[in-house]
C-alpha cells in the first residue's frame, strides 16, 4: 500500500554523482535531469546564491573570479551551505506534486571518512532529499562501465576523477578491496599552472590549461619543440599576456601527476593476496573518470603495470549511469531502510 502512494504522489528516486569538476542527475522515469559544473556563484556584495552550475560558469572564469565557490575538493563535500546550494535547484527538477520529497542515493568515493560522509547526507537532505543512502563510487562506475560485477573472479576497476583516484577489486557483487588517492585530474591542472608560471610568468587561464592537456596529453614527446600559443595574467601586473609553451615542458607536468597515480595503482596491484593477484592480473583494469579520456593515459598504465588496460565506453558518466542501475532496484532490496 504504503509503495503505491509513494510512486502515485512522491518525487521520483534519484542517483547523484557528486563529482568534484560536474555533478549529476538521474531521476527514474525522467533520465539524465542535471550534467552540470559544480560550482556557486556567490553575490560579492551580499553573499548570496547568484547562479549555480552551468549559469555560474557562464557568469564567471572558474576558479578565478570573486564570488566563486567549488563545495567539493579532493572527491567530498568541502563547504555543506555551499553544496547545498548546488543541489538544491537541481532537486527542484525532479519535482512532480512534492507531497513526499524525493528518496536520493549518492555517490562517495570509498576513502571518505565518516564525517565526510555525513557532509554528503546533510547538504543532500537540506537541498530536499526525503532519505539519502550512500553508494561506493567504484561500485557504481563499475556497473556503469558494463563489467560484470557478479562473475566469482576478481575485476580491478579504476577511477580517475577530478578530485580522487579511486580503486577496487570487485568480486560476486562485492568489493573486496579499495583504495584511493586525492590525486586526480584537477592536480594535472594545478601542475601545468604551476609550470607555465614559474617558466614563464603568467597565470594561465583555467579553460588555457585544459585545452594544453587535451591537445598535449599524458606521456607525449611528439612536437616537443612546437609551441602552443597560450593565454593567462602576468603574474607581476595581472594583465592579459600571451606566451609561447612547447609541449615537453606541458608534458613533463603531466607526466609527473601521472606518475604517482601510476605508482599508487602498481602498489595496489602488488599488495593484492596472490588469488585476487592472478585473477586482476588475467582481467586487467577497466578505467573509467577523466582521467581515461586524456590522451596517452591508458597506454602509460599498461605500458608501467604490464596488465591490459580497458577504458570504458563512456568514462565521464560511468559512476551515475551505474548508481542509476543502483537505483532501480533500491526500493526492491530496502535501499533506504536504515
Amino acid at each position: 500500500m504504503l509503495s503505491n502512494v509513494r510512486r502515485v504522489l512522491a518525487d521520483p528516486d534519484v542517483a547523484i554523482d557528486l563529482g568534484t569538476a560536474n555533478t549529476r542527475l538521474y531521476a527514474r522515469g525522467r533520465g539524465l535531469v542535471a550534467d552540470e559544473p559544480s560550482i556557486v556563484k556567490l553575490r560579492p556584495d551580499t553573499g548570496l546564491v547568484e547562479a549555480v552550475g552551468a549559469r555560474a560558469a557562464r557568469k564567471s572564469v572558474y576558479g578565478t573570479a570573486p564570488g566563486v565557490v567549488a563545495p567539493l575538493r579532493a572527491g567530498v563535500v568541502a563547504d555543506v551551505g555551499a553544496a547545498t546550494a548546488l543541489l538544491t535547484p537541481l532537486l527542484r527538477r525532479v519535482r512532480r506534486f512534492g507531497m513526499i520529497k524525493p528518496r536520493v542515493l549518492a555517490c562517495v568515493p570509498t576513502d571518505a571518512r565518516e564525517n565526510e560522509r555525513d557532509a554528503v547526507i546533510e547538504a543532500t537532505r537540506r537541498a530536499g532529499a526525503s532519505s539519502v543512502a550512500l553508494a561506493p563510487e567504484p561500485l557504481a562506475a563499475a556497473i556503469g562501465s558494463g563489467m560484470d560485477v557478479s562473475s566469482e573472479y576478481a575485476r580491478m576497476l579504476v577511477d580517475i576523477g577530478d578530485g580522487v583516484t579511486d580503486i577496487a577489486v570487485i568480486r560476486s557483487g562485492s568489493l573486496v578491496t579499495t583504495a584511493a588517492i586525492r590525486t586526480a585530474c584537477s592536480d594535472l591542472l594545478r601542475a601545468v599552472r604551476r609550470s607555465v608560471a614559474q617558466r614563464h610568468g603568467v597565470e594561465l587561464y583555467q579553460r588555457e590549461a585544459e585545452r594544453l592537456i587535451r591537445t598535449v596529453g599524458a606521456g607525449s614527446r611528439k612536437n616537443s619543440l612546437f609551441p602552443y600559443i597560450v593565454a593567462g595574467a602576468d603574474c607581476q601586473t595581472g594583465l592579459l599576456r600571451r606566451v609561447p609553451v612547447s609541449g615537453q615542458e606541458v608534458a613533463e607536468a603531466i607526466n609527473q601527476v601521472i606518475a604517482k597515480i601510476i605508482g599508487f595503482i602498481g602498489r595496489t596491484v602488488r599488495e593484492l593476496p596472490p588469488e585476487l593477484a592472478c585473477e586482476v592480473i588475467e582481467s586487467g583494469i577497466s578505467l573509467t573518470g577523466g582521467g581515461a579520456c586524456l590522451r596517452g593515459v591508458p597506454d602509460l598504465i599498461a605500458a608501467e603495470t604490464s596488465l591490459a588496460v580497458y577504458p570504458a565506453r563512456d568514462p565521464m558518466r560511468a559512476v551515475i549511469n551505474g548508481a542509476r542501475q543502483m537505483l532501480a532496484v533500491g526500493a526492491v532490496t530496502g535501499l533506504w531502510n536504515n
